[in-house]
């Protein structure tokens, strides 16, 4: 689906160029002139840029299921770990695919990132906003139990389900030497379950 961002000073507006014309509030524009880069004037004289939509962008729009990691816990994973181009990744509990998804914009082209989901309805959620993102060939979903992981020589794995805390010592066996455990969850007690089991292995930082 080739997308365009229209940014205007009233709002921005997120087009799938398929169509012809793109008919909102401030008129009408015809998308065979919607070029990225350029400016242009709706029917009724709105000017808009028109840019290459970034993930954030993406994002807003795509479907959610389960609540989401937000763009602000998700960057912080990201500057503390140093997700980059080429990292092999493995998300367990995908919920509705945000961080998957934000961390798969970064490891592309040559990086990848699967994630386990249990749920079948929030797994077809993932694979929507997989396809709406455009990320099919960096991002994977596996409607299995996130218990029966088998990737190994990992850069990153991340948690995001309950009792993330019996899988501690799994993914310390998966991860490459100096990979990264991440242990995303908004209950306290789960994420000192998870950090006394990181105590009694190798992990630091």
């Amino acid at each position: 689906m080739p997308l365009i961002l229209l940014l205007g000073k009233q709002r921005s507006f997120l087009v799938d160029t398929n169509q012809k014309t793109f008919s909102f509030q401030y008129g009408k524009i015809d998308l065979a002139k919607a070029k990225i880069g350029r400016k242009i004037k709706s029917s009724l004289g709105y000017e808009f840029s028109v840019v290459q939509p970034t993930i954030l962008d993406l994002l807003r729009k795509c479907k959610r299921g389960p609540q989401i990691v937000t763009p602000k816990d998700a960057a912080q994973i990201i500057a503390i770990t140093g997700v980059s181009t080429g990292w092999k990744c493995l998300d367990l509990g995908g919920g509705s695919g945000f961080l998957m998804m934000f961390i798969g914009n970064l490891t592309r082209p040559k990086g990848s990132v699967i994630t386990y989901e249990k749920s079948k309805p929030n797994s077809q959620i993932i694979v929507r906003n997989i396809k709406f993102c455009g990320l099919e060939k960096t991002v994977k979903v596996k409607n299995k139990d996130a218990a029966k992981f088998t990737e190994k020589n990992l850069d990153l794995i991340t948690t995001d389900m309950p009792d993330a805390d019996k899988l501690v010592k799994k993914c310390f066996a998966a991860l490459k030497p100096g990979g990264w455990l991440c242990s995303y969850s908004p209950h306290i007690e789960q994420q000192i379950k998870v950090r006394k089991e990181m105590d009694k292995l190798d992990f630091v930082n």
